[in-house]
């Protein structure tokens, strides 16, 4: 099971197996023998759940993924700049999460929420060149997060639905990747 299959399937949820073969650039077929080699191996299982299938990961999969994540930071030496990474990502995290609770809540503090948002990703470029400078596979973040901005000038929902590649899922993915990459809980 290659490491980034098993945790595309991590950051994804529940995703079929083109989903989790487009999130890192994989070629499908490849994919799809590793997720059946993962479900035969107990990593990984596939279900139906309103009429849509997918892969989701069990937990000794989130542990082997751990481990696989791990294994890669020391190899590549990164820990030290993923941390800080991660220290600088949480302070905007605050904000983030806040501007979100607003447009959910569709509190006033909603109206300041598409400046906040902006803000955030002006705040993560400079980080993500950090980051995908020792860890390439983390490369892309930004711009999903400014074509989920590009949208939600015509359709706010584009700023935190669940159905879509919205600011919020695309941040809320972002936060998983740095947690898990270094093997510690969400704040």
């Amino acid at each position: 099971m290659t490491l980034l299959t098993l945790h595309a399937v991590r950051l994804l949820g529940f995703a079929d197996t083109q989903t989790v073969a487009a999130r890192f650039f994989q070629e499908p077929g490849l994919v799809e023998s590793q997720l059946i080699d993962a479900g035969v191996n107990g990593l990984v299982s596939h279900s139906t759940f309103a009429g849509i299938s997918g892969w989701s990961l069990s937990s000794l999969g989130r542990t082997e993924n751990e481990r696989l994540l791990a294994e890669e930071l020391d190899r590549t030496q990164a820990r030290q700049a993923v941390l800080a990474v991660h220290d600088d990502f949480a302070d905007i995290n605050t904000g983030v999460v806040e501007a979100c609770s607003a447009i959910q809540l569709h509190t006033q503090a909603s109206e300041d929420a598409m400046d906040v948002l902006m803000g955030a990703l002006a705040s993560w470029r400079p980080l993500e060149a950090e980051l995908t400078g020792v860890l390439p596979r983390c490369e892309g973040y930004a711009e999903r997060l400014l074509r989920a901005l590009k949208h939600a000038v015509q359709d706010t929902a584009w700023l935190t639905a669940t159905d879509r590649d919205s600011f919020h899922r695309v941040w809320f993915e972002l936060h998983e990747d740095l947690i898990a990459t270094l093997g510690i809980q969400r704040r």
